[in-house]
């Protein structure tokens, strides 16, 4: 009787979660640079980046189509985009794996480092999708990260599309229940080359 009420439970948060990814769509901003658009719900909030800090823009959607919290935890989202000039995805992947492998306090889960996939931008253009998960010791904190590399062959650059999830919950159970993956690729779907 216990499973059944929280399975029931379980099935109403998850059905909930996914309406709301689906009504942050419903108003869209565009944010134009020289070689791109970024089209985001309008309630991203653009995040001040210093200048030569090698980030385009970033932004941060902390409890937009997401929990708010997490185990009692607030969970932070945000997103950015970079680029690289040239052909440079083997590069760019490398700089990603380097980025989250490089933390002094990373602990990641036995046997597990990131996996990768491919997803296609809303130009057509697909590239690789770069997953991982680790917890921070410093920060006591779990993330979850997806890098998108891109090659955009008519301007000759590779973009770099990256988005953080910080929250806690050891057993990473918040990817599965509030769909990121689905949340991220949504998010990477929107992003179109001139």
């Amino acid at each position: 009787m216990k499973r059944k009420v929280l399975f029931t439970i379980y099935l109403s948060v998850c059905a909930l979660l996914a309406s709301a990814q689906a009504d942050i769509w419903s108003t869209i901003q565009k944010v134009e640079a020289n070689k791109y658009i970024i089209n985001i719900p309008d309630a991203f909030k653009r995040v001040s980046i210093p200048e030569g800090s090698g980030t385009d823009f970033k932004f941060d959607f902390s409890g937009v189509g997401l929990p708010a919290t997490v185990n009692g935890a607030p969970m932070y989202g945000f997103y950015t985009v970079s680029h690289l000039s040239g052909h440079k995805e083997a590069q760019a992947l490398e700089q990603c794996q380097l980025e989250f492998s490089s933390f002094y306090d990373r602990v990641t889960e036995p046997g597990y480092n990131f996996d990768t996939t491919t997803a296609t931008i809303q130009t057509g253009q697909s590239g690789t999708l770069l997953h991982t998960r680790y917890y921070r010791r410093s920060k006591v904190s779990n993330y979850s990260r997806y890098f998108l590399i891109v090659y955009a062959d008519k301007t000759d650059e590779t973009y770099v599309l990256s988005v953080t999830f910080q929250y806690k919950d050891p057993g990473y159970d918040i990817e599965r229940s509030a769909a990121l993956g689905d949340y991220v690729r949504k998010v990477f779907a929107h992003f179109e080359l001139r």
